[in-house]
């Protein structure tokens, strides 16, 4: 079964593409958004090793973090 790509898939899609069009307040919202939302899924109690759209949660964090950091996207 194919997982479908949901929220974080389209955020980082659209990080990318905004960055790509030299777009980097939207690509920072999108980013943070995606990081914003793993981080009430760990409210609620997802572990590092745990999967979201089959991605683990450590994974997500760190993509979403380094496009920041490698962006110079950090306020």
């Amino acid at each position: 079964m194919k997982i479908e790509k949901q929220i974080l898939h389209n955020c980082f899609a659209q990080a990318k593409k905004h960055l790509k069009e030299g777009n980097k307040d939207e690509a920072r919202n999108q980013l943070d958004m995606g990081i914003a939302w793993v981080a009430e899924k760990r409210i609620e109690g997802y572990k590092a090793k745990d999967t979201i759209e089959d991605i683990r949660v450590e994974l997500w964090l760190e993509r979403f973090w380094m496009t920041l950091e490698n962006n110079n996207l950090l306020l």
